[in-house]
């Protein structure tokens, strides 16, 4: 990532749409700004000096700027070297504003600049404000005054002449006929948040429709890992959204902080069908990158340190590559049906097609010749070798005696078609499930282990099922009450056995509450249990949890470890082992201590894995069940690791050339390489950055049986 002085703007800034980024508070007026090739410059922006700027507003060409000292405000254009601003009145000196929502309604641009200002937010003397004014106008007018229900705060975006809000309130100008500036409750059908728990939305306009973007994440606001994404279009005719799976090829959705904008991907200099996301995560600032095509996504650092919502960087979008209109048929909705082909095909698998090559006679090969050849098959291979003549499927059990690992399971699409990607050989196969095929459900992997996957499904994701996508055989425990809401869940035994046990536990953000829940096969409801630590917090981690030695064991986000046992319900915080990052404040504003973590068997005993950016290496511990105490280790015997939040695994035997590694759901580019972490050469392979990542993946180990 280049660092450089560029005075005042650097070259390309007119052309492509970038970031900027004011550094807060910060009087000098210098600020980052950031280019689509990732490169940095640092440079002074005079009109910004003393200024906070409070958001992107108008089609991401001009920001409003605010004087912290006076709270004089103005409008200030950034894509042109000029630079025009436009004076506004000052603000009510009583708020604070920063971190507030603004909007425009009309055109500031010169020469007719005709436009309605609207600012919206909670305010520390207030409960909550609405402030508009026109232009021309001496004062603020206070909408709370007149409507005590016109309070909204969040996105806003303009569309033909209105202006539409974070909960869709519409503000109407009314200018042009010498009224006021009117509200009221725009009533939707299909919720635009549809997505339970941690969720940021955002609103946009685009060649004349209105776009809402759900971002589903995990962990604390801006400091999770993003785990979903769905794009909804909103039908005015009869305000009802609609769920979208494709913005355009020749489209790109730009999101920062409360604002998002539509550019054309041709004029930007980027890919089309993608929507990019300016997040802080607990390493530094990302720009993430969500591909609808294949419903990926991968991130680079942008910033070097993470920011808070009111600092983070603004896209700016120069007028003359702004989305104007969808090509042809880009626009797609989710698909209604599909047909299903067989209900297991690996061979999908392009580089075995044939072309008319005229194979040896091997049918007369020796059986013990064929039995060594078998043995070194994967599993995929030694399931077609039975099927290629009748003197090969003499051989003895070739798949219960074939080697397995976990593969990386991932769906883009709910046609029943699931990609099984083997991190070990980098090779894609194609799994038909014919649960995976809705007309309006979407399936989302929650956990995996033995070879079955458990899943959610339905709009609240209240419905959730365990399957085994490899035999289809399905296990369906009761709907959930409400929703799903699990930081992990998984099982004690094979989910068809009846003494098996599913287990699922959560907790508030700051650990004083715990929820658990179980259930055993016959019965009509799930379980419930609660637990109070007030004076010893236990966050539960993002992860799933192990049944080890007959009972469920937890780790917390300090790196401290929790047990539940189903025999008898309870639930207990171990003193021992000693948390690993004891010092971390779940609400604190800074990220020091704030990792990724999980909890992985291997063997006989288990390892937790903390993970932060690509600048430090993963920590690795090592549970010495006699001193009950973590030990860090620099190697793991030559095991290999595959971690996620969703599921993890430990390998004790990978093969040769596999060995202390530790493996991501991730892949290179063209999907041929998996990402890992080498702990011999301490090195990511690919990298760290850029490589993708399936939106709805889990790791799975290969069960036929």
């Amino acid at each position: 990532m280049e660092i450089g002085i560029s005075s005042p703007l650097p070259s390309g800034f007119g052309t492509r749409p970038w970031l900027i980024q004011t550094h807060g508070s910060r009087k000098d007026g210098q600020s980052v700004v950031a280019m689509p090739d990732r490169s940095l410059h640092e440079t002074i922006i005079p009109e910004m000096q003393g200024k906070i700027c409070l958001g992107s507003v108008y089609d991401g060409t001009w920001l409003m700027m605010v004087d912290e000292a006076t709270n004089d405000c103005s409008l200030l254009s950034v894509t042109s070297r000029r630079r025009p601003k436009i004076p506004l009145p000052q603000l009510p000196p009583t708020t604070d504003y920063k971190g507030a929502t603004c909007g425009v309604v009309g055109s500031p641009s010169p020469p007719a600049a005709n436009f309605t200002v609207v600012i919206a937010g909670d305010g520390e003397s207030e409960e909550n404000f609405l402030l508009c004014c026109r232009s021309g106008d001496e004062e603020w007018t206070d909408l709370t005054a007149a409507d005590g229900h016109a309070t909204f705060s969040g996105t806003m975006v303009s569309h033909a002449g209105k202006l539409y809000a974070g909960n869709l309130i519409m503000m109407d100008d009314d200018a042009g006929g010498g009224g006021a500036v009117r509200s009221h409750f725009l009533s939707t059908v299909g919720k635009a948040v549809a997505m339970n728990g941690s969720t940021a939305r955002h609103l946009l306009v685009s060649s004349g429709d209105l776009f809402s973007v759900l971002i589903k994440y995990q962990g604390r606001p801006y400091d999770g890992s993003l785990i979903r994404m769905t794009v909804r279009r909103l039908d005015l005719s009869d305000l009802v959204w609609r769920r979208v799976e494709s913005i355009g090829s020749d489209r790109v959705f730009l999101l920062s902080g409360d604002y998002g904008f539509s550019c054309s991907a041709a004029a930007a200099g980027m890919q089309g069908n993608c929507v990019y996301l300016v997040w802080s995560s607990c390493d530094c600032e990302r720009l993430y990158k969500f591909c609808l095509d294949d419903m990926t996504k991968s991130f680079h650092r942008i910033l070097p340190n993470p920011t808070e919502p009111c600092c983070r960087a603004y896209w700016v979008v120069p007028d003359d590559i702004q989305a104007s209109e969808f090509e042809g048929q880009a626009l797609m909705s989710a698909p209604s049906s599909n047909e299903i082909t067989s209900p297991i095909d690996f061979n999908n698998h392009p580089e075995e097609q044939s072309k008319g090559i005229s194979l040896p006679p091997w049918q007369d090969l020796p059986l013990e010749l064929l039995e060594l050849v078998a043995s070194n098959l994967s599993l995929v291979d030694r399931i077609r070798f039975p099927a290629v003549c009748k003197s090969w499927s003499k051989i003895s059990n070739p798949i219960g005696q074939a080697k397995v690992w976990p593969w990386l399971m991932h769906i883009s699409k709910q046609d029943g078609e699931c990609q099984m990607f083997d991190p070990l050989r980098g090779e894609q196969y194609t799994l038909q499930v014919k649960k995976f095929k809705t007309e309006s459900d979407r399936h989302f992997f929650r956990s995996a282990k033995d070879g079955w996957v458990v899943a959610s499904a339905g709009l609240d994701n209240n419905d959730v099922f365990v399957i085994n996508p490899f035999t289809q055989d399905i296990v369906k425990p009761p709907m959930f009450e409400w929703y799903y809401r699990f930081h992990g869940v998984t099982f004690s035994s094979t989910p068809a056995s009846p003494d098996s046990v599913i287990f699922g536990v959560c907790s508030s953000p700051n650990g004083k509450y715990v929820s658990m829940e179980t259930w055993r096969p016959e019965e009509d409801l799930w379980s419930q249990f609660e637990s109070e630590h007030e004076e010893r917090p236990f966050p539960v981690a993002y992860n799933n949890p192990i049944y080890f030695r007959g009972e469920f064991y937890c780790l917390g986000r300090k790196g401290n470890l929790a047990i539940f046992n189903p025999d008898d319900n309870t639930w207990r915080v171990l003193d021992k082992p000693e948390p690993v990052h004891a010092e971390l404040q779940v609400f604190d504003d800074d990220h020091e201590g704030a990792t990724f973590c999980y909890l992985v068997e291997l063997g006989e005993g288990l390892i937790s894995v903390f993970l932060r950016n690509a600048d430090e290496p993963p920590r690795v511990f090592k549970l010495d069940e006699m001193k009950m105490a973590w030990i860090e280790v620099e190697d793991i015997g030559g095991a290999a690791l595959f971690v996620d939040y969703r599921a993890s695994f430990g390998l004790l035997s990978p093969g040769a050339g596999n060995g202390n590694r530790i493996y991501f759901p991730r892949y290179s580019e063209d999907g041929k390489h998996a990402a890992f972490y080498d702990m011999e050469t301490k090195v990511y392979h690919p990298t760290f950055y850029g490589v993708k990542e399936p939106l709805n993946c889990v790791w799975v180990v290969p069960n036929l049986q």
